[in-house]
């Protein structure tokens, strides 16, 4: 009984890794080239999070070796770790770019998806500096 289904298991597992080509008349469902790509970045993020817990955490346990007061790391509190500290980073880099834009109103101007300065963002200020 075990057998079989070990071997049942087997076939199911070597059937699914075997790519199968499209008939004529059937859909084929591919994605995008932006929606590809948007998949691919997502990717390489998430990866990079999961190995910069992974790496987080051996360097925590290491450093446990010398300071005893340390308690042990696991993976799970490694990535909260992380997630918490990448959070911050977001949290002060919208700090810095809007404390920008309080400290020059009206210096910069939406262009796509990005800012650019304008090119005369205080009229007033130039004609006061001329004279």
């Amino acid at each position: 009984m075990a057998s079989t289904l070990r071997v049942l298991l087997i076939a199911l597992v070597a059937f699914s890794c075997v790519p199968s080509t499209a008939q004529a008349g059937m859909p084929s469902i591919t994605l995008t080239d932006i929606a590809r790509m948007r998949v691919q970045t997502i990717s390489f993020f998430a990866m990079g999070l999961l190995l910069s817990s992974w790496f987080v955490q051996l360097l925590w346990n290491y450093l446990r070796r010398d300071f005893s007061v340390l308690p042990r790391l696991n993976y799970g509190r490694a990535l909260g770790v992380v997630i918490l500290w990448g959070l911050l980073f977001v949290l002060v880099l919208t700090m810095i770019s809007g404390a920008r834009e309080l400290m020059t109103p009206g210096a910069w101007e939406k262009q796509g998806a990005t800012y650019r300065l304008s090119q005369d963002p205080r009229p007033e200020s130039r004609e006061s500096e001329e004279r």
